[in-house]
């Protein structure tokens, strides 16, 4: 029997109703009710997961519902459905909740009548398409909101959004791109608070952890993949398709549309670079916890990453107040995704990209039987914010890449601070070099452009004319002998130096031999392995420099 064939049984059922029954609906955004069936003791409804409905006629009604659980475990005894009455956005728990068996049937109602003629209900707390959009146009105009936008379009045409969070103070080449995916299964409710707690954190906290944290991360959220499912009240796309079975690996086309099109937009807006991912679901009913952190010791991944997940996930249980007495509710939810053949979310990232890939299932019961699950909305943000909190714990203390130019007699040094090496350089003016140092100058403007191997840049420029005093004497208190040498040349120094670092460098700039020492004053310098030719030694000291031009035999 189709849905609207159904929907039309309900009507007709109720049609010319009696006193005591209630007319249902699911005629708005989200809504989904199979069937309700009144019996000699309750309403039997049907879908169990994705169940949002309304009522009328419910004012000083007090009804009563039941859903059989066939598998025995998405309505546990534990679990609380929700309802709010019409132009009221507070939801609230029923008073009851009670099955036998676990594969049994499944009843909720109130002790007390409803006090409203228009009731919804629903199996979690929902959150629509229209919800994600009115919250979206709240957050515009933060200075970390970096970049927002509608990302690519679904079947039925509606916006799929995606938007970026850091400190835009801070250059990106020095932080690490964390990619946020949610609501790929739309009946997954609650994963849009979550997002909500996440977003809320990195744009509007003001403790010192939210500025390490948007100081060295690059946060790329996609906030609901499957606007059209959410909308429908469907578990899947428009076509029947699970959107977390078909992230092909790379680019492939999987020929479900939505995955198609947000693959590439997540390739681009990252540059191709993602070292964290966290596809946030919703489990319903589960309250067994996964792994600690996904990974086992039999993972197919490096124990780097190992570790770096396990690091996460205490953070985030450290992070983590959403519970009673201040304990984390949700940081066994977090499963990593080292191994499987799936083609989901977190197995695209960890293939694609050797992403750390997080798949984030919360439940609606995450304190089991013994103690009372009725979470507020506000609990499910504030699980949400330490998702992002757990961040801090994997902040890089990385210095920006800088410099400072010096010249002397026919030479430029570009000498590099922070960053990670190696260096490349590139010197352009009258004369043009690849090296730390540049020989041969003549009078006239240089650039020196420095990239690290992360990819950050550090650019100067000097003014260059040549006289006689840029540098000290190249003699003052500094023998270096025998010169010409063949095996070993001596470095003396007028006094004992703390830190001393010796190079060597042929006539185009490479780098032939990179030495230091400490406390000394004399230095034996082994320079058989060089062919014969002119090279210059640059001596180098916490406070002086010296070149010299040094000949090997």
């Amino acid at each position: 029997m189709t849905r609207a064939i159904l929907l039309f049984f309900i009507f007709i059922l109720l049609s010319g109703k009696s006193s005591g029954q209630v007319t249902f609906d699911d005629n708005f955004e989200n809504g989904r009710i199979d069937t309700a069936i009144l019996d000699s003791t309750a309403y039997r409804l049907w879908p169990i997961t994705n169940l949002h409905f309304r009522i009328t006629d419910a004012i000083n009604e007090k009804p009563s519902f039941k859903i059989f659980d066939s598998l025995g475990y998405q309505l546990r005894p534990y679990h609380y459905m929700v309802y709010r009455y019409e132009n009221d956005t507070t939801w609230n728990h029923f008073d009851t909740a009670y099955k036998a068996t676990s594969v049994d049937d499944y009843y909720f109602n109130n002790h007390s009548a409803f006090t409203n003629d228009t009731v919804y209900i629903s199996y979690w707390f929902p959150y629509t398409y229209s919800q994600l959009q009115n919250y979206l146009s709240s957050i515009q105009g933060s200075s970390y909101l970096t970049e927002f936008g509608i990302k690519t379009h679904t079947i039925q045409n509606r916006n799929i959004y995606g938007y970026e969070i850091t400190d835009p103070a801070i250059d990106n080449c020095y932080k690490k791109n964390v990619v946020i995916t949610a609501r790929q299964h739309p009946i997954e409710f609650i994963n849009g608070y979550f997002i909500e707690g996440i977003t809320n954190y990195l744009l509007y906290s003001t403790d010192s952890l939210a500025d390490v944290i948007r100081s060295n991360f690059r946060f790329f959220i996609y906030p609901m993949l499957n606007p059209d499912g959410v909308v429908n009240g469907i578990g899947t796309n428009v076509f029947g398709q699970d959107l977390n079975r078909s992230w092909e690996d790379s680019l492939l086309i999987s020929n479900i549309p939505e995955s198609d099109s947000i693959r590439p937009v997540i390739w681009h807006d990252t540059n191709q670079r993602i070292d964290f991912s966290i596809d946030i679901h919703a489990n319903p009913g589960n309250n067994q916890p996964y792994y600690w952190w996904g990974y086992t010791g039999s993972s197919p991944v490096p124990q780097w990453q190992q570790a770096e997940a396990l690091n996460y996930v205490q953070a985030v249980h450290a992070a983590d107040t959403s519970g009673p007495m201040s304990q984390s509710l949700y940081h066994n939810y977090i499963q990593g995704n080292g191994v499987g053949t799936a083609k989901t979310a977190a197995n695209w990232f960890r293939k694609s990209f050797n992403a750390i890939a997080f798949t984030f299932e919360p439940t609606t019961e995450p304190l089991g039987p013994l103690q009372d699950n009725r979470l507020r909305i506000e609990d499910l943000k504030g699980a949400g914010s330490s998702l992002a909190i757990g961040f801090a714990d994997l902040a890089d203390t990385l210095q920006p890449l800088n410099g400072q130019l010096t010249m002397g007699t026919n030479y430029l040094i570009a000498t590099v601070n922070g960053g990670t090496p190696p260096y490349t350089y590139q010197w352009s003016g009258p004369v043009n070099g690849i090296a730390d140092t540049l020989f041969n100058a003549v009078s006239g403007t240089y650039i020196i452009q420095v990239n690290d191997s992360l990819g950050c840049t550090w650019t100067d420029t000097l003014v260059y004319a040549p006289t006689h005093n840029h540098q000290q004497d190249p003699n003052k208190g500094v023998r270096v002998y025998p010169n010409p040498v063949f095996n070993v040349c001596h470095v003396q120094l007028n006094d004992k130096a703390r830190d001393i670092k010796l190079s060597v460098y042929d006539l185009i700039g490479s780098l032939k031999i990179n030495e230091s020492v400490s406390n000394t004053q004399h230095i034996d310098l082994n320079v058989a392995e060089l062919n014969k030719g002119t090279y210059l030694l640059k001596i180098q000291t916490e406070d002086m420099m010296i070149h010299k031009k040094l000949i090997v035999h």
